[in-house]
Order: structure tokens, then C-alpha cells, then sequence
């Protein structure tokens, strides 16, 4: 008899069995005993108690009676089950699984007792809970409670603790390299390249020192603080941070080995990582939109990637990350990236061109075609007010509170939303009062306001074309010539042509109304007219007006919003848009 079966066996369980069989007419002892080839007295001994199957015995019943195994067991337990609780259960031996999983012996003993799983057995995991026949989540909490997990862990605590001990105080800058020999030891214990855990080890450092500093940041307050309140706070923010850096470092050894578990290999790796990144974009996508072996899509363990068949006659695959595949990502993303750093790339360059970007070639007739090109302002080429923007607002609703406009719950907090927001509920005079504030703020914003990149090789390429340009936003116009006034002088500014925020707010984008007064002023047909913008209001008012519209979108995330809005036609950055005018120029 093996191991374990005598507790997990349930004789009442077989007799209830028995006698629901043969769709609920019952099949008699002696019939079942004749059909596994045992005697009447066994089956009935097996039913009272006073005897147990083996394995192969209680795999036989379960056939013979249509139910599985694990219903001929006494589950009362089963949340302390080990995964070798779960094969008796199942009616397998360990010879059986480790057959099927393609293991020595030895190792599936090693992956029962240890919860070790081999190097290089990628997806070993899925692997197990099909031949289980239950999710691999759920293969995952057996397997961690395996007998010697919690020793092999405890091994690894004190080389970690050394480590960090060491790297993590004040006079050391560096990282532990292969070598170093307490790495070593942990490669030792996890069975995995030393590189592979210097690097992990080294992420998880930096990560520790940028927690570190920020809490001594907190206890320097604490220590320091100007008042007590500052003083009380401080000391409670360093406790809460230091509570944050021991859970993360007790938590170490058991995410590592849950890693290691789980770890695909970088090819596969590419293929789920740049899923992930395409994730705001949504749909499905086939292996030839990837561009990739679609070996790499079917190694992919199933429970990270949703498939379905397409086409007419079914045989085409498409997939989309799964919600599980996702949370892999977001765990263990960081770790793939010090392990497989030419993925970062790989899937960078990728991303931009599957996120539904234009063609250059696409992008190239555009610009050939136009007369004028609009710009918008605050998004495109500059954070207006950056991190200020919290601080302009609180200082703009006060106003409107002192002007005693009405603020419904949902006023929007950014600046200019908040006066488009509240022009319908209050008189010329207090929106004319409230917007000449506003463009107090803007103006000294855009004094102080940053180009963002690409921004300044795009108005000196642009300036130096043939093209009207002229640049079309809701905020003031003082702020936009305060900004344009401040860039290089190599940079012909007195080109651009500003159309600021209209005198009514209610003609604010998504109104076409500023699109039309510059497209008018500028002299240009509405079909040779181009808006680049980044914003949804940018897109919805090109589309009233009859203007083409090219969105900038650096994230995927943005292009899906721009996507959704109508704006088909977008760029991974406005590099991309001065790449395309200088070679206009240049052949010109």
C-alpha cells in the first residue's frame, strides 16, 4: 500500500459511488469487484475501512465507476496537501508523473519534497497541473508546501543577508558581481547560473538603496521637522518605509523561487513581453502581425496567453495576453529585463510598430500635400505647468470660489477644463475675470516652461520649409508667444502665426472654431491643412473641421485613446515628423 493512501482513501465515498453508478442503478459489490479483478470481500473491505487500494487499484474503481480518483478521497484536509498528497490522491505514482513529465526519478522527487524545479524545464509547471488536471495557480500552492521548501529557503537567507548586509550599507556603491561568493551560493541553492542571480540580486539592490534614501529623507524630517505635526509625520512615513524594505527582503527567497519556477526563455519571453506592452491597444493579434515563429506563440504556457481560431475555416490563430499573463509581467518584468536585456529593445522598436502608427511613406504624402500645418500647444510642445499644475489649480477654484461661480462635483481639475467647465454657470463678467487670471498664471508658466524633446528640431525644420504655420490652442496667447519668444534664435519664430483661446470659452476645442480662424487667416484649403496635436479635443475638432489630423502618441496607452477618438493617423513622436521634412528638404 502506499504511502499516505490509508489517510486520504474514503470507503464511504467508494460505497456512495458504487451505488450512484450505471446512471444511478447501482452496480454491486461483486460486479465491481469483477470488472478491477479483485474479490467481493475486498471491495467490501475497501468500503469499510479495514482495508485500502493502491494507485493503480483506486485509478481501476474510478474507471470502472465513470468519476475520478480524487472524488474516492476524503478532501477534509486537502488545503495542507502537498503536491505528493495530491498524485496519491489522483491515483498516481511518482513513477507515473515523473514518466509523463519527462523527468528522472530523482528529479520529481527532488520537485515533491524540495519544490525544486530542474533548469532549462521551461513550463514544467503547466506541464503538472494538466497531467493533474487542475490550474497551474493551483499546482503552484501544492507544490509550495513541499515537505523541505521551507529549509532549502531558509538556506538561502543567510548568503542573501550577507549580501545585502554588505551592498546595501552607506560607503558601498557597487553590486555583487558572478563571482562573488556568496552568489555563488545561492546559485548553488537555486540550481541557476550565477550570472542570472547577480543580476536579479543587483536590481533588487538598487531597488533597496532608492527605498533606503527615501526613508532617512522621512527620518531626517522626523528628527528635523519644523513643527511637530512635520516631526510626527516624518516618523511615520520612515516606519511605514522600513516596514515596506523588510517585507520586501523577507519576501526575497520565495519570489526568486517562484521566478525560477515559472522563468520562460527569452525567446518566449519577447513574444509574452511584447504582448504585455501592446496590452492598451487591445484586440487580437496573429503570429505574422508579430512577426514571429509561431513555435514561440505555442510555447507559451496556455494560462498567460488566450488563443482563438479565426478565418472561415477555423485553421488561423490569434492571441491576446491573458490576465494571469499579464500579472506575470508586471511581477517579474524587471527581473527578465537584468536577465535578457536585448529584449528591452526587441520589444521597444516592436511596440512602435504595431501600435497602429502611420507608414512613412503614408506620413511623407501627407506633408508633401500641405500648404499649412497647426500645432498644438500645451502636450505637444511643452508641459505648460509641469509639476506646478496642482498648485495653478487650487489657485484658480479658490478664485472661482471668490467669484462665487457654482462648482458642480465634477469639475475638472486641470486649468483650462476647469474653466471650460465653468463658463455655463457664470456671468461674461466672472468668466471674463476668472480667464484673465488664467492667463496670468499661463503667461508666467510659459516663461519658465521646457521644450519638450524633439520639439525644437521640429519648429527649426518646420520654419525653414515652405509651409504657413501657425500654432492653434486654448490657452492664452501670451503664453504661447512668451514661450516661442525664449527659443533659439536659429529658430524663426516670427513664421508661426498664434491663435490662442478665444474670447468664448464655449469655442474652446473640441470646437472647430479655432481650427477655422487659423485655417482662414493662413489662406489655406482645408484639405492641404494638417493639425498635429496629442489630444482628444486636438482630434475631434480636425474631424469637424474637415482637417487632417496626425496624433502624437508616445505610449501605446495614447495611441489606443487616439485610436478610439477617430484619430487613425498617428506617430511614435515628433523625432519621426522631422525625420520626414528633412527629407522633403533634402530632395527638394
Amino acid at each position: 500500500m502506499a504511502r499516505g493512501l490509508a489517510v486520504m482513501f474514503d470507503g464511504l465515498k467508494l460505497r456512495q459511488a458504487r451505488a450512484a453508478a450505471v446512471d444511478g442503478q447501482g452496480m454491486s459489490a461483486a460486479e465491481l469487484a469483477r470488472r478491477i479483478g479483485a474479490t467481493k470481500a475486498q471491495i467490501l473491505a475497501y468500503e469499510n475501512g479495514t482495508s485500502r487500494p493502491d494507485p493503480r487499484r483506486i485509478k481501476r474503481l474510478a474507471d470502472e465507476l465513470g468519476i475520478e480518483p480524487l472524488q474516492l478521497s476524503d478532501l477534509s484536509g486537502s488545503t495542507d496537501w502537498t503536491l505528493a498528497d495530491l498524485r496519491r490522491a489522483s491515483a498516481l505514482r511518482a513513477a507515473d508523473l515523473s514518466g509523463q513529465l519527462g523527468l528522472s526519478l530523482r528529479a520529481y522527487r527532488r520537485l515533491e519534497t524540495e519544490g525544486f524545479v530542474p533548469a532549462h524545464r521551461f513550463g514544467l509547471m503547466e506541464q503538472l497541473a494538466e497531467a493533474l488536471g487542475i490550474p497551474v495557480l493551483e499546482a503552484e500552492e501544492y507544490l509550495c508546501r513541499a515537505p523541505l521548501l521551507s529549509q532549502r529557503l531558509d538556506d538561502v537567507r543567510e548568503p542573501l543577508t550577507c549580501l545585502l548586509t554588505y551592498y546595501l550599507s552607506p560607503q558601498t556603491l557597487s553590486k555583487p558581481g558572478a563571482d562573488d561568493p556568496e552568489i555563488v551560493t545561492l546559485a548553488a541553492l537555486y540550481r541557476r547560473p550565477p550570472l542570472a542571480l547577480s543580476r536579479i540580486v543587483g536590481h533588487e539592490i538598487t531597488r533597496l538603496r532608492s527605498m533606503k534614501r527615501r526613508e532617512a529623507g522621512f527620518q531626517a524630517a522626523a528628527d528635523f521637522g519644523a513643527t511637530s505635526e512635520e516631526q510626527a509625520k516624518g516618523r511615520q512615513a520612515a516606519l511605514a518605509e522600513a516596514q515596506k524594505i523588510r517585507i520586501l527582503i523577507d519576501g526575497l527567497p520565495q519570489q526568486m523561487d517562484a521566478f525560477f519556477r515559472g522563468m520562460l526563455p527569452q525567446d518566449v519571453w519577447r513574444v509574452l513581453a511584447l504582448f504585455h506592452a501592446l496590452r492598451p491597444l487591445g484586440g487580437w493579434l496573429s503570429s505574422e502581425q508579430l512577426q514571429t515563429d509561431p513555435d514561440h506563440l505555442h510555447r507559451i504556457p496556455a494560462h498567460l496567453l488566450e488563443r482563438r481560431a479565426t478565418g472561415k475555416d477555423s485553421t488561423r490563430s490569434e492571441y491576446r495576453i491573458s490576465e494571469q499573463g499579464a500579472k506575470h509581467c508586471t511581477t517579474y518584468r524587471p527581473w527578465y529585463d537584468v536577465c535578457y536585456p536585448a529584449v528591452q529593445s526587441f520589444v521597444h522598436v516592436h511596440e512602435r510598430a504595431l501600435a497602429g502608427h502611420m507608414q512613412h511613406s503614408d506620413l511623407h504624402d501627407f506633408f508633401a500635400q500641405a500648404d499649412a500645418v497647426l500645432l498644438s500647444f500645451d502636450g505637444l510642445l511643452c508641459r505648460l505647468f509641469g509639476q506646478n499644475l496642482q498648485s495653478v489649480s487650487d489657485r484658480l477654484l479658490q478664485s472661482a470660489q471668490s467669484l462665487q461661480l457654482p462648482l458642480a462635483p465634477q469639475t475638472p481639475r486641470d486649468p483650462v477644463g476647469m474653466l471650460r467647465a465653468l463658463v455655463r454657470h457664470g456671468s461674461r463678467t466672472q468668466i471674463r475675470q476668472l480667464d484673465q487670471l488664467l492667463t496670468g498664471f499661463e503667461t508666467e508658466a510659459a516663461r519658465h516652461a521646457v521644450p519638450l524633446p524633439g520639439v525644437q528640431p521640429l519648429l527649426r525644420t518646420l520654419t525653414e520649409g515652405n509651409c504657413r504655420l501657425a500654432v492653434v490652442t486654448d490657452h492664452a496667447s501670451s503664453a504661447v508667444e512668451a514661450f516661442l519668444e525664449r527659443l533659439p534664435a536659429e529658430i524663426s519664430t516670427s513664421r508661426i502665426t498664434v491663435f490662442g483661446r478665444p474670447g468664448d470659452p464655449e469655442l474652446m476645442k473640441p470646437n472647430p472654431h479655432g481650427l477655422a480662424r487659423a485655417t482662414a487667416a493662413l489662406k489655406a484649403p482645408y484639405d492641404r491643412t494638417l493639425l498635429v496635436g496629442e489630444s482628444v479635443a486636438d482630434a475631434l475638432a480636425a474631424q469637424s473641421a474637415g482637417i487632417a489630423f496626425i496624433g502624437v502618441a508616445a505610449t501605446t496607452r495614447r495611441a489606443r485613446i487616439l485610436h478610439k477618438a477617430g484619430a487613425t493617423r498617428t506617430v511614435a513622436s515628433l523625432r519621426t515628423i522631422t525625420a520626414i521634412l528633412k527629407e522633403q528638404q533634402e530632395s527638394s
